[in-house]
């Protein structure tokens, strides 16, 4: 029995639709439902094929063709084949108010990139795009496929509870369900079961840092992903089996609503950039585990590699501290005190009074909430921190109606699968809002270099394309960013050998969903003779 810790809540929900964003897809994804391909983000050359096992780009980048593999079974005993991958994208393009991760091509708006799904033969689907896109297979691999025998009789896929999950996954099948705890256990039609070590995995119901490092320590959880706090002290010595790597990971910004005051006034995003200060973030409210972040793209040290820095040295300012520049832009851009309650007030006399939303438990961004909220306090700007369960943050971060989040990014093999959800404007809609694109800003320069980034194979010109959008993203501040955050990682060695450790990094540790890799890293792991 694995138990492993991707999602914090109050109480477990007997749902297990894998495309339900605050939370069951959090227990189902790569578990029981496989996508496509499984990238191997930190070993290019070492990919995982999953339900394909090969897939070709076309010359024009216009379509990309997936060979699927053979003799695979849903739980149930059903064939899987390209009837099921079909169905899945048509589904998609049928119910678009779920969300599926698939860019499918809107002729009414003219928006997205997969215009079809079409059957070769039963083991051979061809995706047909809208325009060319050398990314393509990134997010394409990353369809998790639908049995079409199950989900083609479901109207309502979004509030479906799907609970008897049939998947191809090497555990789907749902025991001992209970607000404190679930286990998925073993598909006995997997073609993993030869090398699966594993019966179960065990979820259980835990919420903040303290309670979940102290159910390791106590021998009760085996993989997590927690946020620690000096780990030599509060982590290691609770137990000898504990163990972490924290390897650099991708940005954590301040995800601001442009779409309403004052967030929306330029001059007030540059004075909350220059207001915060990141030493004392770094340092203390992270505990000195995150690293600071030179530029103010809403990305990182994780694609430095990318930066043109000659074209952003101009912009550094905007990421030091600077209390007395923060209070001359607020002046200069009509944000004064005009009642005199002791806090700066809108041009239009209206006041100003900011929430920080932020997960209950979540010790180091709380401290970072707290940090940013004394520091704008000192330029007169009344922000308040408020925590909450994290489903209830999760749902009001959907909505759009907000004031400001504290928000990681998402990775990839490239800056693209960062700054697409950060820009793609169906990914802010107001009730369907994105994590990544909460700020809500559309940038079409940002927009046009994103088109031409994966129109291209060619290197030089992808360089090109990015620079565009790191000087555009610095010019507008639609996101703050606050440091780049580590790669959070912990395991025990109480009860499985196999983990991914610093000096076999085979793949990316991380156990959240979007991070396809954690199947390999589970189906690797082997039980500790007793």
């Amino acid at each position: 029995m694995l138990t492993l810790h991707p999602i914090d809540s109050d109480a477990l929900v007997e749902n297990f639709n894998p495309n339900n964003p605050t939370g069951p897809q959090q227990m189902v994804r790569d578990f029981a439902y496989e996508p496509l391909w499984i990238d191997n983000i930190w070993n290019p050359d070492k990919d995982y094929p999953a339900l394909a096992t090969s897939y070709e780009i076309a010359d024009d980048l216009m379509s990309i063709t997936y060979k699927l593999r053979e003799g695979v079974k849903w739980s149930d005993g059903e064939d899987f084949n390209a009837d099921d991958v079909v169905f899945t994208f048509d589904y998609a393009k049928a119910h678009q108010d779920y969300p599926m991760g698939i860019d499918v091509y809107v002729e009414d708006t003219d928006t997205g990139s997969v215009v079809s799904a079409e059957k070769i033969d039963d083991y051979t689907v061809k995706f047909n795009l809208k325009e060319p896109d050398s990314l393509a297979k990134f997010a394409l691999g990353a369809i998790y496929t639908l049995p079409q025998h199950i989900w083609a009789d479901i109207e309502d896929p979004k509030n479906y509870a799907n609970t008897k999950p049939v998947g191809t996954g090497p555990w789907t099948e749902v025991t001992n369900f209970s607000r404190s705890s679930v286990e998925l256990c073993r598909n006995e039609t997997s073609r993993y079961n030869a090398e699966n070590a594993i019966d179960c995995l065990r979820f259980l119901q835990l919420n903040g840092n303290e309670q979940i490092i102290a159910a390791m320590s106590a021998g009760e959880v085996d993989w997590l992903g927690t946020g620690l706090t000096d780990p030599e002290i509060t982590f290691t010595p609770q137990s000898e089996f504990n163990n972490y790597w924290l390897p650099p990971g991708g940005d954590v910004n301040l995800q601001i609503n442009t779409t309403n005051a004052p967030f929306n006034d330029l001059e007030f995003r540059k004075a909350i950039s220059v207001a915060i200060d990141r030493d004392t973030i770094v340092d203390i409210s992270t505990f000195g585990l995150t690293t600071h972040t030179r530029f103010p793209v809403g990305t990182g040290e994780t694609y430095a590699n990318w930066f043109d820095e000659a074209a952003l040295e101009p912009y550094t300012w905007l990421m030091q501290y600077d209390p007395d520049k923060a209070i001359e832009l607020l002046d200069a851009a009509g944000f004064v005190d005009a009642d005199g309650d002791g806090f700066r007030d809108n041009p239009d006399g209206t006041p100003i009074s900011l929430e920080i939303n932020i997960p209950n438990g979540w010790t180091d961004w709380i401290n970072t909430g707290q940090t940013i909220s004394e520091n704008l306090q000192d330029v007169g700007v009344n922000a308040v921190v408020r925590t909450m369960d994290q489903g209830a943050w999760n749902d009001k971060a959907r909505t759009g109606d907000f004031d400001s989040y504290i928000m990681w990014t998402n990775g990839g093999p490239t800056p693209y699968n960062t700054y697409n959800p950060m820009f793609n404007p169906r990914n802010m809609e107001k009730g369907r809002v994105d994590y990544q694109a909460m700020h809500q800003m559309r940038l079409p320069e940002v927009e046009a270099a994103l088109d031409a980034f994966r129109s291209t194979a060619d290197p030089a010109e992808q360089m090109a394309q990015m620079k565009n959008i790191h000087v555009a993203v610095a010019e507008n501040l639609p996101v703050i960013g606050l440091f780049a955050n580590p790669t959070w990682y912990e395991y025990s060695t109480r009860n499985f050998e196999g983990w991914v450790t610093e000096e076999n990094p085979y793949v990316r540790p991380v156990v959240f969903e979007g991070t396809r890799e954690r199947v390999i890293h589970a189906l690797s792991l082997k039980p500790i003779a007793k």
